[in-house]
């Protein structure tokens, strides 16, 4: 695994929102580090979060904290991890960006993307300087989830660096995502079942290992976990050993016990010979009764033969008719879519016309308003010119009034006073008048509103009457259709004066159907009633058959009870001699005279001398087999080294692997010439072990406390491949005053020649094993016979009581079967009389049919008569809406006609305001230069209220005026009432036709122009009739189309059951009148020769269905007698097929009495004792359920009998093959385990550490020497092999599976219990004490809970990591990967320096970074680490919230570059960015 070099936390919120983690980066640099945190401060939530995006779903919460519980907005935080890769090869960042769910429709809490991103120096996707935090001016905020993920997807497409993202919510990317964690050796079962695991409370490593109280527990669920981990890795090698062994019990169990099955399948051939006899004379009378049922099935063959051409004949003749029908059918239907479609073109036509028509009228109205809206600008133009002329004009008189005015100045203030009153008063009446015009125009709009809404409904209850003429005419034609149907069924079922008629109202007379149901109900009970009586007379032939059959049972039953008593007292006599015969056949053995076959004592002593002398010839066997077997093994293992005990394990207290020179050259895959030239560059090589110089400075270095009693030839590594001068002369290496003789078998070194070797030994060593098999064959076989022996009773007296029982038996079963054979013979009368009853239930069977058929078939009148009354009733009330439609339409015409009189009134109305307004215009007209001033002092306040006499004082006070300014006064009040009146009337024009001044300002009026507009406006009105007219005239005929396509609608629906047309290019012009003539007269003609095939076919079937029961067979059988059956009469048929049934029923009871004796043969064979094994059995119950066909059944016996013969033949051979196969999987089993041994020696080879200046072994495996035990192993994996087999065999017998046995039993835990014992396994750790380390068992570390045992739990743990991390494929291999593990305040339990200096020693020995979040302090805990953070919580001004803010005291930060990342250090930058 690669080591963290940096980690980064993003806006990261814990214990409930009141810490806050802006954004903090701390580098690691891949050294352990030390973070130390105060107590509260949240380091297992640090933990939590670092671990999340290396673990699965399900362990990201830790106990009871809930991961999902940190995100509770939808901003992002981001957990970021980077690692330094193996080999210089660079970085990786690993990432998590997670924010609370937004997707309510799933059950995911949360959101997270995961990301990966490689790189070799620093860039934009890096640690430092991802930009997931943004500036703003002054302002820091961070960037939006979508916005990350849209950016992190990019990073993927741009291919820059190698950056991958993952949806974690996604089942497949997740699985991708740990895929490739796996790449750079992150490994996410570590995560969870190691880191996490001992971070889910304090110091929790301890509690690791705390199910193992003592070294089994040890050993069983982690060492030999990890050993199977390892060597199954590429393939489950238990899971073969367990196949290969079911297939070995399987085998076995086919071949057990050849020597006995041999014997009984002799016996089964003595038994089965006359059980042969019986199938042959079984065959013999099946012969007979197949050759009487081929005549029946002759005769019922010629009888369908003629019933099916019979049949052939109606079902042409009736598809003919269907066919006719359904050509008259399409013929109508054609003739009615031909119709549609002629209908269908002239609406087209028409549509087309009215289209046209809409559209001209739409381009003409539209011309009318562009006119008519050209004519009101001419009109408003018009009255501006007048109205600039007429103020104009006004503008000068006004100059002249106030000239003249001054001449009259003492009559002017009076006269001023009255004239501005009288315009007061003038002007509120001018002000009511236009109100009440206003509520007149108001009254008009809603009158007007009522003529539109009648309209709409005159509108709407037209297209009513429409649709009701169109129902009207629908109900019509169902109602008439209805005639059909009522001729169809008289036709069929009421022919002549019986018909069916209604009376004058349409209907039949009341009841009468029911009548006629309920007749046919009564016909139908009557067949049904002597239908039941025959059933009841049927059912008593065959509950008397029955009864016949349960006596035959009985006596069939009580027969073979006896006969199963007499096979069993049988059996047993055979058992006491085959008893005897196997006494006699141990006496034989032992070499003793027949004067002993009694002495049941004397011949079991014998029998116990026999068995000693075979047990010592095994013994010495044995000491021969292990003497080749370790030759075998050291050639092949090349161990050619003999190292003592004391000396392996000083080795492997030093940390020194020990690689032997043979097993390298054997392992290193060199080629062969290259091996032979480094043994003859270093000759020692294959009779030394390779070191390295720093393993051969540490042995120099060691302590020596043991002696070799050889000498051992090391050779350093690195010099391998350099040539030396040590040459071998003749066998002989000269060295100083030392000589070696030395002479290696180059032949070693070539894996042909070596295996050749070792195939030689393997023989040897099988030729042995299988002597020692003979051996204990023979030693099991005479201990059987003693255990059967021992079993055995057998006495005179009970052997002669037993023969006087089985003669009583056999004549006990003559006498039942003589029963039987009465029984038989009235079930045969019994069966004769059942058929001829059958043959009158079949006729009644048809009445009955006929009566139903005629009972559905009025069922259906009734329903469409039913629905015919309702039609009926439907057009009545119908035509009652109709007419009430056409009252309402009468109706709403006098209502328009009241509205469109109204509104006449209100118009006329409207003109009278409006004169009376132009008045009061006019008056005002006059007083309009009048103003308001002060009331003179001479002004008579009575007249202030009379307008009459304000009016007459004003003119007194103008007649005194001198006469020019009343004359320049009343031409002043004539050009301002005129130009009053050209405004209103321009305004209102200007507003009535939605008119803007900036239309007509710039417009000149001319006459010319008028009379060209009214010109062209008289002509478009003329247009406009004329396409008025043309679309009433086109609307009326669309109409009459319409109706007629509705009536054709309605015809072809009645007639054709179609409710569309057929498709246009479907249908052809023709004469249908002529055709549909034609086609009638073919109708006719079919069906007459439709009755006259119905009655041959009655005929024909009375006779086949008193054959009904034979007709499975009478199926490819041709007629071979001379005689025709089509010349029969019917009398004369039915006395030949009695004839046929009676001989075969004669020849059938024959036929079942052989049967009978067969059956009885083969239930004597199957109780015998001996063929009560499976393979007997099913082969038996296969003869018994073959029992039904004699010729099948013969051959199957003899080809049973000839495949037991060569079964017989082969015994031996498959003995041969299974004890092959058990050869080999001991092997194989024995090969595994030797590897597993192997492997338990590696976990400790890297413990040893310095302590004090000398190395200890902290963790040891003390294993039982595998060559010492080889043969006792391989007599264990022998009986386990056996002991599997034996259980295997036990679940076999009874059916069972083995996979869970095998699953169980065969386990690497249960092999290496079994065969090595797990107990043999002592584990030894080093007790480090402050001046001392004393060596102890597991047992005693496991009782200590304090600082030793977490070291000892660390000392395990890096060891297993280390070995299962260690590649072993090649003995030359030294790589010692890099390793994390992340703890949470480790040091609770483990603070003293005595603890923590070996802890860190075991943790650089192992290439492991520590990672340890601490809330402690101290001198000796902060020595260990050269890289510490500090984490502070620094409180807010601003709000509740504390900021985790990290500082570096010890190590360097490390390369750092800002490119995107902001670095927050201000308070308030910190609340703005979150």
């Amino acid at each position: 695994m690669s080591k963290i070099n940096a980690i980064r936390l993003v806006n990261v919120n814990y214990n409930h929102n009141s810490i806050h983690i802006s954004d903090e980066t701390l580098h690691f640099n891949g050294r352990s580090t030390l973070i130390s945190l105060q107590n509260g401060g949240g380091k297992s939530v640090l933990v939590q979060l670092l671990t999340a995006p290396f673990v699965q779903k399900r362990y990201r919460n830790l106990n009871e904290r809930s991961f999902a519980s940190y995100f509770t907005t939808y901003k992002p935080s981001f957990i970021m991890v980077e690692w330094a890769l193996e080999d210089d090869a660079g970085y990786c960042l690993t990432g998590m960006m997670v924010r609370k769910s937004q997707n309510m429709d799933n059950n995911e809490e949360l959101e997270l993307i995961n990301f990966i991103s490689e790189y070799t120096e620093p860039c934009e996707q890096d640690i430092n300087h991802l930009p997931v935090v943004e500036s703003d001016k002054k302002e820091l905020r961070i960037k939006s989830f979508n916005a990350c993920h849209k950016m992190f997807d990019e990073y993927k497409k741009e291919r820059i660096n190698k950056f991958f993202c993952y949806d974690i919510n996604n089942s497949a990317q997740s699985r991708q995502y740990f895929a490739k964690l796996a790449e750079y050796g992150i490994d996410y079962r570590e995560w969870q079942n190691i880191i996490k695991k001992i971070n889910e409370e304090e110091s929790g490593l301890s509690k690791l290992f705390a199910e193992c109280k003592d070294e089994k527990g040890l050993v069983e669920k982690w060492f030999l976990d990890a050993v199977e981990n390892k060597l199954n890795k590429d393939n489950n090698r238990m899971q073969e050993f367990r196949n290969i062994l079911e297939k070995y019990i399987t085998t076995y169990n086919e071949n057990s016990n050849k020597i006995q099955q041999q014997e009984k399948l002799i016996a089964f051939q003595q038994e089965a010979t006359p059980i042969l006899t019986f199938g042959k004379e079984y065959e013999a009378s099946s012969a007979t009764v197949a050759v009487k049922l081929n005549k029946i099935y002759e005769c019922l063959a010629e009888l369908n033969r003629f019933a099916a051409k019979n049949e052939t004949e109606i079902a042409v003749c009736n598809a003919e008719l269907d066919a006719l029908g359904k050509q008259l059918v399409h013929l109508l239907h054609a003739e009615f879519s031909r119709n549609f479609y002629h209908a269908e073109d002239k609406k087209e036509a028409l549509i087309v016309l009215k289209e046209d028509n809409e559209q001209q009228s739409s381009q003409l109205e539209e011309q009318s308003q562009l006119w008519e809206r050209r004519r009101h600008i001419l009109d408003c133009a018009d009255l501006q010119e007048r109205l600039n002329e007429d103020v104009l004009e006004l503008q000068r008189v006004a100059q002249r009034v106030a000239v003249s005015r001054k001449k009259n100045k003492d009559l002017e203030p009076e006269r001023e006073y009255i004239g501005y009153l009288l315009k007061e008063y003038i002007g509120q009446e001018l002000q009511k008048t236009r109100e009440r015009f206003q509520q007149e125009e108001s009254d008009k709009k809603a009158c007007l509103d009522l003529q539109k809404q009648a309209k709409q409904e005159l509108s709407e209850l037209i297209s009513r009457l429409n649709e009701l003429h169109t129902t009207q005419g629908r109900l019509q034609g169902l109602v008439q259709a209805y005639d059909n149907v009522e001729e169809s069924y008289n036709k069929k079922w009421q022919p002549g004066a019986s018909a069916l008629q209604r009376n004058m109202l349409g209907e039949y007379e009341a009841g009468a159907l029911k009548v006629m149901a309920e007749k046919l109900v009564a016909d139908e009970q009557e067949a049904s009633d002597r239908q039941k009586q025959q059933q009841q007379n049927l059912s008593s032939l065959k509950t008397a058959f029955s009864d016949l059959e349960r006596s035959l049972q009985d006596c069939s039953k009580e027969r073979g009870s006896k006969e199963q008593l007499l096979v069993e007292r049988t059996q047993v006599k055979k058992q006491l001699d085959e008893q005897l015969a196997k006494r006699k056949t141990l006496l034989q053995y032992l070499q003793l005279d027949e004067i002993y076959l009694f002495d049941k004592e004397y011949i079991q002593k014998e029998l116990s001398k026999k068995l000693l002398e075979m047990d010592e010839a095994r013994t010495k066997l044995l000491h021969k087999l292990d003497t080749v077997q370790k030759k075998y093994q050291g050639l092949q293992t090349g161990k050619t080294v003999e190292l003592s005990a004391e000396l392996v394990q000083m080795l492997e207290r030093f940390g020194i692997n020990i690689v032997y020179g043979m097993e390298w050259l054997k392992n290193n895959k060199n080629s062969e010439k290259l091996n032979l030239e480094l043994v003859k560059q270093h000759p020692f090589l294959p009779y030394a072990l390779i070191m390295t110089g720093k393993e051969i400075e540490d042995l120099q270095r060691a302590e020596k406390n043991i002696y070799t009693s050889l000498p051992v030839p090391i050779i350093l590594r690195e010099s391998l491949m350099q040539a030396t001068q040590t040459k071998v002369d003749n066998g002989v290496l000269k060295s100083a005053d030392v000589n070696f003789f030395m002479l290696f078998n180059d032949n070693l070194l070539n894996e042909e020649k070596l295996q050749r070797l070792l195939a030689e030994l393997k023989a040897k060593l099988q030729k042995i094993e299988q002597e020692l098999q003979q051996r204990k064959a023979e030693y099991d076989l005479y201990s059987a016979k003693y255990s059967e022996l021992v079993e055995q009773s057998l006495t005179k007296e009970s052997y002669e009581r037993l023969k006087d029982e089985l003669l009583s038996l056999q004549e006990a079963i003559a006498k039942l079967q003589k029963r039987e054979e009465q029984c038989q013979a009235e079930k045969t009368d019994n069966l004769l009389t059942q058929e001829n009853i059958s043959q009158d239930l079949a006729k009644i069977g048809q009445m009955i049919e006929k009566l139903k058929l005629h009972q559905e078939t009025l069922q259906q009148l009734t329903a469409k008569y039913q629905q015919y009354l309702l039609d009926n009733s439907q057009l009545y009330e119908c035509s009652n809406t109709l007419a009430k439609a056409e009252n309402a339409k009468k109706s709403l015409d006098d209502k328009l006609e009241k509205l469109q009189n109204k509104l006449e009134w209100q118009i006329k109305s409207l003109a009278d305001l409006s004169g009376n307004m132009k008045d009061l215009n006019d008056e005002m007209a006059q007083y309009a230069g009048y103003k308001q001033v002060p009331k003179p002092k001479n002004f008579v306040d009575d007249i202030a209220q009379n307008t009459e006499a304000l009016k007459a004082r004003l003119n007194s006070i103008q007649e005194k005026l001198s006469g020019e300014l009343r004359a320049l006064e009343d031409n002043r009040a004539n050009l301002a009432s005129k130009v009053q009146k050209v405004e209103q009337k321009l305004r209102d024009r200007a507003n009535r036709f939605g008119l803007e001044s900036k239309e007509w300002v710039n417009e000149r009026y001319s006459e010319a122009k008028m009379q060209e507009l009214d010109a062209k406006q008289k002509q478009l009105t003329q247009d406009k009739k004329k396409l008025g007219d043309a679309r009433i005239d086109i609307e009326k005929r669309l109409t009459q189309v319409q109706g007629e396509q509705n009536n054709i609608l309605r015809q072809m629906e009645e007639k054709c059951h179609a409710v569309e047309p057929l498709p246009k290019d479907e249908v052809v012009e023709k004469n249908f009148s002529e055709e549909k003539n034609m086609l009638q007269y073919k109708r006719t003609l079919k069906e007459e020769l439709q009755k006259s095939l119905g009655e041959q076919e009655q005929n024909i079937r009375e006779n086949i269905v008193g054959l009904a029961e034979y007709s499975e067979g009478a199926t490819n059988v041709e007629w071979c007698e001379s005689f025709n059956l089509e010349d029969f009469s019917q009398e004369e048929l039915s006395s030949y097929t009695l004839s046929l049934r009676k001989e075969y029923k004669t020849a059938q009871a024959q036929e079942d009495e052989a049967k009978r004796k067969l059956e009885q043969a083969l239930i004597r064979l199957r109780n015998v004792e001996a063929f009560q094994e499976d393979s007997y059995k099913k082969c038996i119950d296969m003869l018994q359920e073959l029992t039904s066909d004699a010729q099948i059944f013969v051959k199957q016996l003899n080809t049973v009998l000839e495949s037991y013969v060569r079964i017989s033949e082969k015994l031996q051979v498959d003995i041969a093959i299974v004890k092959q196969e058990k050869e080999q999987i001991i092997t194989q089993l024995e090969d595994y385990l030797k590897e597993v041994h192997k492997q338990l020696g590696y976990i400790d080879r890297n413990s040893s550490i310095q302590i004090r200046g000398h190395y200890v072994k902290m963790l040891k495996l003390q294993l039982p020497d595998w060559e010492e035990s080889a043969n006792i192993y391989h007599r264990s994996i022998t009986d386990l092999v056996d002991t599997i087999a034996e259980k295997g065999l036990a679940k076999l017998s009874k059916g069972e599976p083995l996979a869970e046995l095998l699953g169980k039993l065969l386990t690497t835990k249960e092999l290496f219990d079994a065969v090595v014992g797990i107990n043999n396994v002592h584990v030894q750790m080093f007790k480090v004490e402050a001046q001392r380390e004393i060596q102890i068992s597991w047992r005693e570390v496991a009782r200590n809970s304090g600082g030793e045992g977490f070291l000892s739990a660390f000392v395990i743990l890096s060891s297993l990591l280390y070995y299962m991390r260690r590649n072993d494929a090649d003995v030359y291999v030294d790589r010692n990967e890099g390793k994390v593990l992340m703890m949470d305040n480790p040091f609770a339990q483990t603070n003293a320096a005595h603890l923590l200096t070996p802890l860190m020693e075991m943790a650089a020995k192992n290439n492991t970074q520590l990672i340890s979040f601490t809330g402690l302090g101290g001198e000796s805990i902060y020595n260990c680490y050269d890289n510490i953070y500090v984490l502070n919580l620094i409180s807010s001004k601003l709000s509740n919230i504390s900021y985790l803010k990290s500082k570096h005291i010890a190590g360097n930060d490390g390369e750092f570059m800002s490119l995107a990342r902001v670095e927050v250090a201000d308070e308030g930058q910190m609340d703005s960015l979150f």
